[in-house]
Order: structure tokens, then sequence, then C-alpha cells
């Protein structure tokens, strides 16, 4: 059916379906705040004859019900030093309740008490019951600054504590005074709160090792919960001339995943590939990336989708005004569709091309919350309303990456909007913009690869980004066929069956820049952990560590890594598999 024809058939057929859900962090660069939680009074309430009590609001269970001596009410003191945080413990002077500004000491049927160092008498004796000690109600008012409150029709006694003044937390480490270039350097934070509060430490100058000579001034500074600082504490570490390790050398021992570091590129690519079993299935690709600059309102790509599929768009603002993109999924035929949205990355705006194509895939390979969607016949919806806050100004881009599923047939329309515009509405109405770049429909894009030798003997490599022939696809717009030199969309998943303990990988750029992301064994790996990583760079990857205690011929552990090219990087890429042989000092 031509698009003429069906825009008349449908003009009178379109629902107009918002879903307004939100998605946290889709936006690029997002800053996040939190403020602290404002020192709030403690509130117990206790009834008598039962074991319930409720600690703010939140109710627990105690062993036993408040037990009730000659008329006197006793208070469980280790419940009321929980509540404030207080420490407990036994010496040869008493029972101790102490928090920083508050310090109390008891002693079993005595009346006299202790606080701040200072003699109190209580109106009756501490008592130890069922092995704990007690106090009686009233004391609280002259041990704790608090109160209470009793309810004789319900029988409830509410005690409210306030809260203590935060004190500031104090920041103290340890480092060697001086060290060689490439040594590793071992920092011991002996930063505390005096009222226990969490310790959010911040450094600067700190790095795990220096590759030039010099004095370098580290220096820490720490916030507890509530945003109180401490001082600056500082010292001072002299860098002499003599070399431990190259920085090549220094990260294959102690690097992190997604560390990056110069490497020699020539020798990289002399290494052996590794012998590989291979197969393509999985889903179908729309890709969206053409006119990748695109220079005002126009629908940039649509294509038809039945099957399980990804959606791959990128692209950049060229015109002078703010745009957004939006996808719009439209069911076209009699009967009603189920869509699901599986993972999910998108990232935007901004400026840098391999910022935001590096931020989708990163995101993408976080699992995502399905959604399901009914389509009913005739019906429009906005697949994904968040991209409506993502609005590009000038020269500013955004990628995303998602999975589709669906139980029939339903057109995907991928449109360049104004800030303003309703997706739904324009989506039959829209001109088709000039075709650029790469775009269209491939099929069994995913690969699986099954590396069939040990890995780590020897050196080796892996390449990716442009693997074999280049993928071929149609353009559902023109007919033609379209080419995706770089596998963008794509996911291909490597299965490492046997890898040698103390094995590095390291991913190593072939033909330019790159900034992504992979999976190994699960956990997101940014490459590189900031910045991006060139021919002459490789980025850390991960180590295949021996566990503690683990037999000398225990077989080591598979290793699973996803892979998926980001948008604007340069392709291929090696992954270079290099023996614990190599780094041995």
């Amino acid at each position: 059916m031509s698009r003429v024809n069906w825009i008349s058939r449908m003009a009178k057929r379109i629902i107009v379906a918002s879903l307004l859900v939100s998605l946290a962090g889709t936006g690029f660069g997002a800053k996040e705040e939190a403020n602290a939680a404002e020192r709030q009074p403690i509130k117990l309430v206790f009834v008598h004859g039962s074991k319930q009590m409720s600690l703010n609001g939140k109710t627990q269970q105690m062993t036993t019900p408040l037990p009730v001596v000659k008329g006197v009410t006793m208070i469980p003191v280790r419940t009321l030093a929980t509540s404030v945080g207080a420490s407990v413990y036994n010496d040869s002077k008493g029972t101790h309740i102490d928090t920083y500004f508050n310090k109390v000491t008891l002693n079993v049927n005595m009346r006299g008490a202790n606080r701040n160092g200072r003699y109190l008498l209580l109106p009756n004796a501490a008592m130890r019951i069922n092995g704990t000690m007690h106090v009686p109600l009233s004391a609280v008012k002259l041990l704790w600054n608090a109160g209470y409150v009793y309810n004789a029709q319900l029988k409830q006694i509410s005690i409210t504590i306030q809260p203590e003044p935060n004190v500031a937390p104090v920041a103290k480490f340890t480092a060697p005074l001086e060290v060689m270039q490439g040594e590793n350097i071992e920092y011991e934070d002996l930063s505390y709160d005096p009222d226990g509060k969490t310790v959010k430490p911040i450094w600067t100058g700190r790095k795990s090792t220096y590759f030039e000579p010099g004095v370098y001034t580290v220096t820490l500074s720490v916030y507890d919960s509530e945003g109180l600082s401490s001082g600056v504490v500082s010292q001072d570490i002299t860098v002499t001339d003599e070399v431990m390790y190259s920085p090549y050398e220094y990260f294959m021992r102690y690097g992190n995943p997604g560390d990056k570091f110069v490497l020699d590129g020539k020798l990289m690519n002399t290494f052996k590939e590794v012998s590989t079993i291979e197969s393509k299935s999985g889903r179908t690709l729309y890709m969206s990336n053409a006119p990748e600059r695109f220079f005002g309102e126009g629908l940039l790509y649509e294509d038809t989708l039945n099957d399980p599929s990804r959606l791959f768009l990128h692209h950049r603002n060229g015109s002078q005004e703010r745009l957004k993109l939006a996808v719009v999924a439209t069911n076209k035929g009699e009967e009603s569709v189920k869509l699901t949205i599986g993972n999910r990355g998108l990232a935007g705006p901004s400026v840098s091309a391999l910022q935001f194509g590096s931020a989708a895939v990163s995101r993408y390979f976080v699992p995502s919350q399905p959604r399901e969607i009914i389509i009913e016949p005739g019906a429009s919806i906005n697949l994904m309303p968040e991209m409506e806050k993502i609005i590009m100004n000038p020269d500013e881009g955004f990628s995303g990456l998602l999975d589709v599923d669906m139980d029939g047939e339903l057109t995907f329309s991928t449109m360049a909007l104004k800030e303003f515009t309703d997706p739904v509405s324009a989506v039959f109405t829209l001109p088709e913009l000039e075709k650029v770049g790469n775009r269209g429909k491939f099929f069994d894009t995913d690969q699986y690869i099954e590396v069939t030798e040990k890995v780590g003997v020897t050196e080796s490599k892996l390449r990716l980004g442009q693997r074999g022939p280049a993928m071929a696809g149609v353009d559902a717009l023109t007919g033609g066929m379209t080419i995706n030199g770089g596998e963008y969309g794509a996911v291909t998943t490597i299965k490492l069956k046997s890898v040698a303990y103390g094995t590095r990988i390291i991913l190593n750029p072939r033909a330019g820049i790159f900034q992504g992301a992979v999976t190994v064994n699960g956990k997101v790996v940014s490459v590189p952990s900031g910045g991006h990583v060139k021919v002459g760079e490789g980025a850390l990857l991960y180590t295949q560590l021996r566990p503690e205690g683990a037999a000398g011929l225990q077989a080591a552990p598979a290793v699973t890594i996803q892979y998926t090219s980001p948008g604007a990087s340069s392709l291929p890429i090696l992954f270079v598999f290099l023996p614990a042989s190599d780094f041995k000092s």
C-alpha cells in the first residue's frame, strides 16, 4: 500500500496515545543531587502488655512486654541504646551506654548513675531483668535528652529523644613518603566520624602510581551522611628517577577494569587469531543512522518489523533550531499487537558523539524492566516518551539502542521534530529527509563466537567491529541495498571456555579512537573508565584471577563477554589475550 493511500485511509483512525513513563537517567551528563536528611527526634512507642513496639513509626518485636516492678515501668536499656546509636559495654565500673555527647554508666540494683561525669540519683534502681539491664521509665529524662507521655486509655508510653548535634568527621590517611616511577602506592584511609555517620572521602592528587619524577601532593577531606565536612589533610609523595614499571607493565599487574595505558599497537596486530566456532542469528536490526546530521523536521527512517528486533538510532542536529527525535510504532493490521520493550539505552543531548554513543551502549547493557504495550488496529503510539525531554540544540546529538518484541507486524517511524511537535500527530505528514549515510533493516545480526582453544597460553587476539563481510541489508524507503560496515546495533557474545589463570584481556582499537562498554561475566565495564582509547593504547577488561585456596590443577572458569559497536567510535577493535608469564617480576 502506498504511503499516500495509507494516510488517506488512516486519517480518521489515528489514536493519539501518550505513554507518560519516565526512565531515570536518560539525559546525558545529568547531575545527581542529594540533600542530607534533617536530624529528627527519635520516637519510641510501647504498649503495656504487648511485645510490639515502634521505632520512628516502624513496628518491632520485643522478647517480652515491658516489665512492671512494684508499680514502676522498666525500660530495656539496649532498646534505648539501639535507637540513639549508642555503644553498650560492661567493665568493672558498670554498664556503659555511650554516644559521642552522652555517656551513661549504670550499676545493677543501684539508684546511683553517672552521666557525662556527673553523679545522678535515679527514682528507682537499675535492674537486670531476664538478663537485660532496665531503667525506670522516669529515668529517661535524667539520662538522655528525652521526655515521655503516658496515655492511660491506650496504655501507651511514648518516649521522645532529642537528636544530638552533628559532629564533623575527621580526615586521616597514610601513604609512603617516597616511591619509584611505576611503583604501586598503598593508601590507608583512617578517616572516621566521631558520632558514627557514614564518611565519604574526597581525594585530590591521589594516584595508584606516578610515571614522572617529582613531588606530588595528595589531599583528603571527608563528608558525613549529613554533608558536614572535615578539614583537609595533605601529604607530599616524592617520586624518584628510578623506574619500577612502565605504564603498560604497571597496569597489567595492578590495573582495574577500564584502566587505559600506552602499548605497542603494531605488536598487538602480529598476534595470532584465536580459533573459533561462529554463528549468526538473533534479532533483526532496524538502523536509523542517516542522515546522521539532519537539518530540519522530517522522516529519518521507516520500516516494518514482526519478530524480535533491535533499534539502533544515532543522529546529530545539523540545523539552527532546537530539535528532538521520536520513534512512533503504528499497527496497520486488523488485530491488536502486544509490543514489549526490553533492554534500552538512551543518551544525549551532547556535542560529543563519542560520549553519547558510548553512554547508550553502557545503559543498554544494564538490564531494564520490560514494558508491555497493547497497540490496537489503526493506532499509533510514541514508543519512548522520555525522548520528548531530550531536546538537541544545534550540533548536539543523541544515540539509542533498544530491544523490541511483538506478536504481530508493526511499522516503526523515526523522525526529527521541532521541540513542541507531537510525534503521533506528525507521523503521516512529515516529508522524507534525504539519505546521506547508513540506514536499513538487517537480518540475523547478532553473533555468537565460541573460542575453541585455551587462551592465555601465548599472545593471541580476536577481531571485532568488522568481522568478515560487511552486514548487508535493505533500505525500505529506497528499496536498495545498504551496508553496515561497523556492525553497529549488533550484539556479539564471545564465550571463552578455557582461560588460563593470570590471563589479561585488553581492548585495542585498530583504526582510531574508541569509547564504549562491554560486559564481562555480566558486569558492565566502561572502555575506558574515562575519556577514550586510541590505536597506541589499550584498556584492561579482565584478569583471570585464581581464587584464594584454589587447587593448582583446578580448571579456570569460563569467561563470557558481550560487545556492541558504539556509535561514532572507529572500528575494528581487537580483544587481546596476554598470558600471565608476560608479567612475572
